[in-house]
Formats: structure tokens, C-alpha cells, sequence
């Protein structure tokens, strides 16, 4: 059984693991372990991800087994013109394929109501992740040399409008 909830500050460090990991498990073999190691410690500090717990305008979510073993985890974050972006979502390589990113990936955006487009930003060669998306509905909308902002990491941007019922109904 998995459990879908909001990041407290005792998970920081649980979560922090999942990323790391799950960076390495991806893009190792793309950018390398330096740059790894570069961007995890910039994105995924302590300090970083703990600023995400209190966003006010963002949600900070994890999935955990029922051993308490964090199993993927999202940020989500609203934008103006009823955007919400979904600045992460990785689910760790031992946990891919067994509907956790989909689980999240809906809690996500549930959190966030009243939204009229969702937009994320994936690597150009994560073709797992490409893939996963589009079956969700998104399609590519551009692409950035800065993903995430001040990295210098190429991304695609995708998009797709908010589910029905997901906007506000004065939105």
C-alpha cells in the first residue's frame, strides 16, 4: 500500500535520498555524476526543498511504502494566467512502472484547484518520462536552455489544459 502526503520538514532528508538517487539512476549516463552531484546539491538541498514545504503557493508531496519508504515525490507550483507547473516529479528506479508517478502525479494537481493549463519542463532525452507525460495529455509546447532556471540544462516544455472540473469556477 502507498500512501500519497504533503512533505513535513522531519522528511527532508528521506526525500532528499529519493531525489539524489533517482538523478543518478537518470542522468548520470546523460550529463555525468559531477553535474549529478552539481544540480541535485543546488535543486535538492535541504535548504532548497525546506523552502518548497512552506511555499504558499506551491505543494510539496511525497509517496511513501508502508515501511515509510519514500517512493517518489512532486512539487507543483502556481504561475500566473492559471498556470500551474509542475516543476518535479520522480518516482526512484526500483519503484518505476507500478502506477506511484500517476498516483502523485494526480494528487499533484488536485492540490492545486482551479487551474486552467498544467506545464513541466522534462530533459529531451529522458524518453521514459516523455512518454509517461504524454499519456497524461501533454504535448510539447517549447523548449528552454535553462530548465529549472540558472542551470544551463536543455529542456522540452510540455503543457496540456486542465482537466475538466480542475478550474475554479470563476476561472
Amino acid at each position: 500500500m502507498v500512501r500519497i502526503r504533503p512533505v513535513t520538514q522531519v522528511d527532508l532528508p528521506a526525500v532528499r535520498a529519493q531525489l539524489v538517487a533517482t538523478w543518478h539512476a537518470t542522468y548520470d549516463t546523460i550529463y555525468g555524476a559531477e553535474t549529478v552531484v552539481d544540480i541535485t546539491g543546488r535543486w535538492h538541498s535541504l535548504e532548497a526543498l525546506g523552502r518548497q514545504v512552506d511555499a504558499p503557493d506551491g505543494v510539496l508531496l511525497l509517496a511513501e511504502a508502508a515501511d515509510g519508504q519514500v517512493l517518489a515525490s512532486s512539487y507543483a507550483v502556481r504561475q500566473a494566467g492559471g498556470i500551474v507547473h509542475l516543476a518535479r516529479l520522480y518516482v526512484a528506479p526500483h519503484a518505476q512502472g507500478r502506477g506511484f508517478g500517476q498516483a502523485l502525479l494526480d494528487a499533484t494537481f488536485a492540490a492545486l484547484p482551479g487551474a486552467t493549463r498544467h506545464r513541466l519542463e522534462v530533459e529531451p532525452r529522458n524518453a521514459g518520462a516523455i512518454a509517461f507525460y504524454r499519456r497524461n495529455g501533454f504535448t510539447a509546447a517549447g523548449r528552454t536552455s535553462d530548465c529549472g532556471g540558472s542551470s544551463g540544462v536543455p529542456g522540452l516544455i510540455m503543457e496540456r489544459a486542465a482537466p475538466r472540473g480542475a478550474a475554479s469556477p470563476s476561472g
